[in-house]
């Protein structure tokens, strides 16, 4: 599935349509196995804002001071949250998609 630099917003799309198909669950797993290496470049070209809406929506409900708290993200993926704030990241599984990525925090 890797994607030139850059890939198309139609080709990001695609995809997403593609996974949401999708119902046996390791057959879905296979998918996001798959995916890894694309996944980041896909989520940048949809505009993918759900990591950002949760770390605010988190920063709102808890006290203190923004980053003041130690946050465990389980299943981190490819660590869009952890990119977001200070969040530690937990890896259950193997697949490239849920290793954690070398982002600066």
């Amino acid at each position: 599935m890797a994607q030139e630099e850059g890939g198309s917003l139609s080709e990001a799309r695609a995809r997403v349509g593609a996974l949401h198909g999708i119902t046996d669950l390791a057959q879905k797993l296979l998918f996001y196995d798959r995916w890894a290496l694309d996944y980041d470049q896909d989520v940048a070209a949809l505009q993918y804002r759900a990591p950002r809406l949760a770390v605010d929506c988190l920063m709102q409900a808890l006290p203190g001071p923004p980053n003041a708290a130690l946050i465990l993200d389980v299943a981190c993926g490819t660590g869009l949250v952890a990119a977001e704030t200070l969040v530690a990241e937990l890896v259950p599984a193997q697949a490239p998609l849920w290793v954690p990525s070398s982002r600066v925090i």
